[in-house]
């Protein structure tokens, strides 16, 4: 894809493959999309790109969850309830509590992605490179 420049206008010459495949116009669009989007991050403060690349994370690890998450035929409570003969009602309480507190797989998957990716970011700024380290 070629790209001229008119009157401040940002002109795309599309080849004729492109114009018969849509699929390849997307992924175009979206890698622009993208980069546009690093570069302004790449702009920002370190808080403030820590909190976006958190958020955006988090997002997409919600959605990898509920995705993973939709097999299992009670996602509340990942773990199993012992029986209540064995246990005093107060223990059986603080497990319930702990059982609500520790979330489905979306919101599992979203902690772990979104601080994941948070530390990962803030780390490479402070290191100013991206390596086995920072990560």
């Amino acid at each position: 894809m070629e790209r001229g420049k008119q009157g401040g206008v940002v002109l795309a010459k599309l080849s004729p493959q492109q114009l018969q495949n849509p699929i390849e116009l997307l992924q175009t669009g979206f890698k622009e999309l993208e980069n546009g989007f690093k570069l302004w991050l790449s702009k920002q403060s370190l808080p403030v790109e820590a909190a976006v690349v958190t958020a955006t994370a988090a997002a997409q690890g919600a959605a990898i969850g509920a995705i993973m998450g939709t097999p299992t035929d009670d996602a509340s409570s990942p773990f199993p309830t012992p029986p209540e003969a064995s246990l005093n009602p107060q223990a059986m309480a603080s497990l319930k509590q702990a059982q609500a507190l520790s979330g489905g797989p979306l919101v599992q998957a979203a902690v772990m992605t979104g601080v994941n990716a948070g530390i990962s970011c803030v780390l490479k700024r402070l290191r100013g490179k991206e390596d086995v380290q920072s990560r």
